[in-house]
């Protein structure tokens, strides 16, 4: 994924209630095409594969099965409109498009990226839903991801690629096998913070739209190291939710490969059938709409024909009307966030219409569609 500009985002928040140690959070590099090759772990061993969920994990909440037969019922002849948190818990890009266009997004997709740093009243604090529930109560779907920070090398930052320098990370995602390793139980710690959050939606009646361990296969996060033991840590991490009680997600696998790796060694890292709702693809800079069809959607369709295919990310890609012409039924699409343009709604910067991503004469070609749903079409 595409984030910018984090430190900027630092160093404002650190002028109201953060140390600097709170603040230092990793930067993505300027141009996510063309990411540092992360060093490799040691060989591993092959971790042991969980069982596979039982019926009782299997259930969802009433609304949880009610979102999901509702994405079904739609998919191949509507797609939801989508848009990303400024980088974590706000609905910053999906007003700038409604301020623009008179349409809100159907879906608002959020972000876990500054977990290490949540606590009640602090300067950002998961356990503070009103801002989801509030989209969720106006009738917008409800997704998060989670860009999963852990120490980096330095011992002072967070970080979640991995590499040798200073601030990354190379931790090691292998020992989700080992219950004693310090690794083991920082996974175990954060997924159960993670899980607190998710169950407090529930409570609410809120689905989720659940997208983790995203882009595993190109091996620039840590989670994506070893194919075998990021399975192994969605399986852990689905049934660890299960035994929470938490019922009302919806999971999302994004598959990734790395440079000079064909697409479909993505999939290595894919966690089995029976954990997985959908799948999707994060697609930059492809303006034609040919190729988003037969390189991204018919891919997924191709590779697992019975789920349903998503453009998870995008940033600069063809429009929608062009890409649904040429095949690409998405189920949903969402273009990545722009730092600049939408961090602060009443910057004059807020007023713009361009955007690094999707500006908005590429929004209102997606509803002038009419098979594009906004947040208003959304019924289930």
């Amino acid at each position: 994924m595409k984030l910018k500009f984090l430190f900027a985002i630092m160093l404002i928040l650190a002028s109201i209630s953060c140390s600097k140690t709170e603040n230092e959070f990793e930067k993505e590099p300027e141009n996510p095409a063309t990411p540092e090759t992360p060093e490799k772990p040691d060989t591993p061993g092959t971790p042991e594969t969980p069982e596979e969920p039982s019926e009782g994990e299997k259930k969802r909440s009433p609304e949880a099965t009610r979102l999901l037969d509702y994405l079904k019922n739609i998919y191949g002849t509507k797609t939801l409109s989508g848009a990303c948190a400024n980088v974590n818990w706000n609905t910053y890009e999906a007003q700038w498009v409604h301020k623009h266009t008179g349409k809100w997004p159907a879906i608002n997709c959020f972000d876990f990226i500054h977990l290490p740093f949540s606590q009640p009243g602090g300067w950002i604090d998961y356990s503070n839903i009103k801002v989801v529930e509030d989209w969720h109560n106006a009738g917008g779907i409800v997704s998060i991801m989670w860009h999963w920070n852990v120490p980096a090398n330095n011992g002072n930052d967070w970080s979640f690629y991995y590499g040798s320098e200073p601030d990354k990370t190379r931790f090691d995602v292998r020992k989700i096998t080992d219950e004693n390793s310090s690794e083991y139980k920082r996974m175990i710690k954060d997924i159960d913070q993670v899980g607190t959050c998710l169950k407090a939606l529930q409570a609410k009646g809120i689905p989720v739209i659940w997208r983790p361990l995203h882009e595993a296969g190109g091996r620039w996060f840590w989670w994506g190291m070893d194919a075998a033991a990021c399975r192994q840590l969605w399986q852990v991490m689905y049934k660890r939710f299960a035994d929470a009680g938490i019922n009302n997600l919806i999971w999302v696998f994004t598959p990734a490969a790395a440079w000079n790796e064909p697409y479909s060694k993505g999939f290595d890292w894919y966690p089995d059938d029976e954990y997985v709702d959908i799948v999707g693809m994060d697609v930059y800079n492809l303006s034609d709409a040919a190729q988003c069809y037969t390189l991204d959607f018919k891919f997924l369709v191709d590779q697992r024909p019975d789920k349903m295919a998503a453009l998870t990310e995008c940033g600069n890609v063809a429009t929608i009307s062009s890409q649904w012409k040429a095949g690409a039924k998405w189920l949903f699409f969402m273009p990545w966030y722009d730092y600049g343009r939408t961090n602060d709604p009443a910057s004059a910067a807020f007023n713009d219409q361009s955007h690094s991503n999707a500006s908005i004469s590429w929004w209102k070609d997606a509803f002038n569609c009419d098979f594009v749903l906004s947040r208003e079409d959304v019924k289930y």
